[in-house]
């Protein structure tokens, strides 16, 4: 082998896949050190099978040089959860009797053994465990003993993710007081970064009881609620949010289901350090009843650098127009432009770079949310890169987004240079009104699905009618082309049509 210095080999390693890396761990200490690196730096508890899952532990309890090297640790508790099930049964072959756990995070009643009634009684013991008795222990508490006693032995974790979708109350019983205890295990000073993708009722058990978060800096919160009285779920997961108001510097909050988000708003704090917010919840006078407690959050935290916005769509009011009138809606709902106004009065992103907008449209057909779009992107000054997920399926709406960042309105010193666009359809009367709205984009990064109308593919049309444009005054310097289909043949020509007519482009048709 050639004598390279250390920080390049570093480098190359950086690209070599994981199957072929591991092969090279023999070679020198170097690529050993890289290879147990790579292997232990994610931990992910995703195994069912009771043994694959001690197998895990027992290197990580063995040598204390690989459990430093964990980074990264993503928890799957139904999956931990059927693995405890299985090791269980496999138990109970040979004995019945119900072991507690050890360890001091489990809740109380899980450290005592249930008693059955005296036959000639019919009394219960007086220390019975009152969750084996109503919910019998069929888990295996002995492993997750094994798991926690390991997870409080990893002094480099800085990044802890919980992947839980569409619990059951049966396993919310034995799942939520594991996570808890697997929460007050762990280093909490060191994580930088949470994920947690749970239900809201179980997402806010847990995190009530977690501290020591003293330098988080990346929340990422994905909630499901089945009940729309949730009040206080959101009121506890705002006062959570609010906690980390001395060091949190991105959040990102998205949900499924019908809820009233007027309540976490209205209990959020001014967060000093945010610069990165994302909102993927829903954003319409049903589901932000009362909107003062937003305009407020997005007023005080007017410096934020990133903004991803996307409003989901959850019923048939959140695709609502602003141009509905107030006998259309329920009694208790504001109608919507009366909305608007008071949810993006006065709201301005002085600072605001990056502007990702969600328009939760997935086809020609998908359901439109467009209502606080353009309110939001006129609250945006000075983005240099606008992106917007999501296809759209006509002009009007393509015109309505964009119309805040027309080089015409004085109140906007500078465009987007950086336009990320996804559209049902690309023909010439797509390219004259971004060459009409925005004259100094540099980029566009364009993906379509067909070309000229809907379900064309040739692009013969398009190809001649390029021929009678002429876009001088656009400085677009630099095109990227996408079709969404497969097979596609006239992105090629189409791309040359284009680049013919734009004097940035002549000359770059590669």
């Amino acid at each position: 082998m050639y004598q390279l210095p250390t920080e390049l080999w570093l480098r190359v390693a950086h690209f070599i896949p994981d199957v072929d890396l591991y092969r090279l761990a023999s070679v020198n200490r170097l690529f050993s050190e890289i290879v147990i690196e790579r292997r232990y730096r994610d931990l992910i508890l995703d195994d069912d099978e009771p043994q694959a899952l001690i197998q895990k532990l027992k290197k990580l309890s063995d040598d204390p040089n690989v459990a430093a090297r964990v980074r990264s640790l993503a928890i799957h508790p139904r999956a931990v959860r059927s693995a405890c099930l299985r090791s269980r049964k496999r138990k109970s072959r040979k004995n019945n009797s119900v072991i507690p756990a050890k360890n001091q995070h489990w809740p109380g009643f899980f450290r005592l053994v249930y008693q059955p009634p005296n036959p000639l009684t019919f009394v219960l013991n007086t220390v019975s465990s009152l969750r084996t008795f109503r919910v019998p222990m069929e888990e295996d508490v002995e492993l997750c003993d094994q798991i926690l006693e390991v997870f409080a032995q990893l002094p480099s974790v800085q990044e802890f993710s919980v992947e839980w979708k569409l619990a059951t109350e049966v396993e919310a019983s034995f799942c939520v007081p594991l996570l808890r205890a697997i929460f007050q295990s762990l280093q909490a000073n060191n994580l930088r970064t949470i994920r947690l993708e749970l239900m809201l009722d179980h997402l806010c058990e847990l995190v009530s009881s977690v501290t020591g978060l003293d330098h988080l800096e990346e929340l990422w919160l994905h909630f499901a609620c089945v009940e729309d009285d949730s009040e206080r779920d959101l009121r506890r997961l705002a006062d959570f949010i609010n906690t980390l108001a001395p060091t949190l510097k991105s959040l990102s909050l998205s949900s499924i289901g019908h809820l009233n988000f007027s309540w976490l708003y209205s209990n959020l704090t001014y967060l000093p350090h945010l610069t990165d917010l994302s909102l993927l919840l829903p954003c319409d006078p049903c589901h932000i009843t009362d909107p003062t407690g937003f305009n407020q959050f997005l007023r005080t935290h007017r410096d934020i650098l990133r903004l991803h916005f996307s409003p989901q769509y959850c019923c048939y009011l959140s695709a609502q127009s602003a141009h509905i009138g107030s006998q259309s809606q329920a009694a208790s709902h504001l109608p919507p432009r009366q909305w608007l106004e008071m949810a993006f009065a006065d709201v301005s992103f002085r600072n605001l770079g990056v502007l990702e907008l969600g328009l939760n449209i997935l086809g020609s057909g998908g359901k439109r949310v467009m209502l606080p779009i353009p309110r939001v992107a006129s609250a945006a000054k000075d983005v240099s890169r606008l992106s917007v997920v999501g296809c759209f399926g006509s002009l009007e709406d393509l015109r309505e987004v964009l119309q805040p960042f027309q080089i015409s309105d004085h109140s906007r010193s500078s465009p987007p240079r950086t336009l990320v666009l996804e559209v049902h359809v690309l023909n010439v009367e797509l390219l004259d009104l971004l060459a009409e709205h925005l004259p100094g984009m540099e980029t566009l990064d364009l993906t379509y699905r067909w070309v000229d109308q809907s379900g064309g593919i040739s692009g013969d049309l398009f190809i001649q009618q390029m021929k009678h444009r002429k876009y001088d005054k656009w400085k677009l310097s630099n095109l990227i082309l996408h079709c969404s289909r497969r097979n596609d043949d006239a992105r090629w020509p189409c791309q040359q049509a284009i680049c013919r007519n734009v004097p940035g482009l002549r000359g770059r048709r590669a």
